[in-house]
């Protein structure tokens, strides 16, 4: 069996215990505090995180701007600059094509 330890998220106390469910999540209460909050793992956070991230990197944000966005380190941004560098179908399969139509009867040419 595997056994995780919850926090409470307001004052830090391992003094957490279940109480009831909401839309079939559980719910937490501390009982050194009171609060009382549905547990989110923050694998599933971070992933969120990550997806943001990617979705800024296509549109062609600077790693700053997506550090001030997201929350997420100037580093881990870099890191995953060079995995989706690694793999460009991964990018072309998110970034938006060019319509055929742009190059018929915009421009003249002489």
């Amino acid at each position: 069996m595997v056994y995780t330890q919850h926090y409470c998220a307001a004052c830090g106390s391992e003094q957490i215990r279940r109480n009831g469910s909401s839309q079939g999540h559980a719910k937490y209460q501390c009982k050194a505090c009171g609060h009382q909050a549905r547990f989110e793992p923050a694998a599933v956070e971070r992933a969120i995180r990550y997806a943001q991230v990617a979705k800024l990197l296509v549109e062609r944000n600077s790693q700053r701007s997506i550090v001030r966005a997201t929350g997420v380190s100037r580093v881990t941004v870099a890191k995953l600059v060079k995995k989706s560098a690694a793999s460009p179908a991964a990018l072309a399969a998110v970034a938006p094509e060019e319509s055929p139509a742009a190059g018929v009867g915009g421009a003249r040419t002489r």
